[in-house]
């Protein structure tokens, strides 16, 4: 039997791609419908700039558009993102200051009352009050602020290991923390964050931007020099003062935000708000564009 061909492009939705970002932790089988959301991104952004699955750069150029990434989001978004600090907090603040619509209500609602797990997980047994979750091993020891682990486990937190990590890290981080206070990679973080009342979370990780919508108290153990995934939410709606459940309905609501809903009415009509809210700017031909 030929083997299959492995892909050459990192996209949403190809086998290989998940395969090598996840290994045998496999996903959901809900995250389907989102990876279908793919097919109405271009092939190209203004000025022929790259769209690149699940990426980051930053060009530290506040003037210019450089590119755009997009990465798969809560099993229910594809977020779309400028590649660039500037750009990309510059997209989310702006989008948390228009009107809460009632489609966007209905998006955060949905958040709230059906959040799942992106990978195939199995249930818990024990409750815990203080969850922290953190990043997978390629950037764990980067995302983290590890003395603020220290104290907070001290205090009675217990630490989720991303399904994805390494047995080698776990390892470690039991050896660390103590074996108690590690929680099993393949538990479901979904039960474990609805029966906590305080969340840790990282820049790169979805789960404090969901226990912030369900009303938890969050805290962030990120690296606040690095930046991730979801560092322009946390860094827009964080901000001390903020109503965050206020500032996400109006995110949710925002057919420019980037937030591609995969119940929208019209999620073509996010995307197509998107780019051509951004058009208007200038951006860099990449070098090794032909076209």
């Amino acid at each position: 039997m030929p083997l299959e061909r492995l892909s050459n492009v990192d996209e949403l939705g190809d086998n290989a791609t998940h395969f090598f970002k996840s290994g045998n932790i496999v996903r959901n089988k809900g995250n389907d419908d989102v990876a279908e959301l793919k097919n109405l991104l271009p092939l190209n952004g203004p000025n022929h700039t790259n769209v690149e699955y699940d990426i980051w750069y930053d060009m530290g150029d506040p003037k210019r558009i450089h590119g755009y990434t997009y990465t798969d989001m809560m099993s229910k978004f594809i977020l779309i993102r400028i590649a660039g600090k500037y750009w990309s907090d510059k997209q989310i603040r702006e989008a948390c200051t228009g009107e809460i619509t009632e489609e966007g209500l209905s998006i955060y609602n949905d958040i709230v009352n059906n959040s799942v797990d992106k990978y195939r997980l199995r249930k818990n047994r024990k409750t815990h009050d203080f969850v922290i979750f953190l990043p997978g091993t390629n950037i764990l020891y980067d995302a983290c602020d590890f003395p603020k682990l220290h104290r907070a486990v001290k205090q009675g937190a217990k630490l989720k290991c991303h399904p994805i990590t390494a047995n080698w890290a776990v390892t470690k981080l039991r050896q660390e923390f103590g074996d108690d206070n590690v929680l099993d990679k393949k538990l479901s973080g979904h039960q474990l964050l609805e029966e906590a009342t305080t969340i840790g979370a990282c820049d790169n990780s979805e789960m404090g931007i969901i226990a912030a919508a369900k009303g938890k108290n969050v805290h962030l153990f990120g690296n606040p020099n690095n930046n991730y995934t979801y560092s322009s939410l946390y860094h827009v709606i964080f901000q001390k003062g903020n109503d965050k459940q206020d500032m996400l309905k109006r995110l949710f609501s925002s057919k420019v935000s980037g937030i591609i809903p995969v119940n929208a009415e019209n999620p073509k009509e996010y995307v197509d708000n998107f780019f051509n809210k951004f058009k208007e700017f200038e951006h860099v031909r990449p070098k090794h564009s032909h076209t």
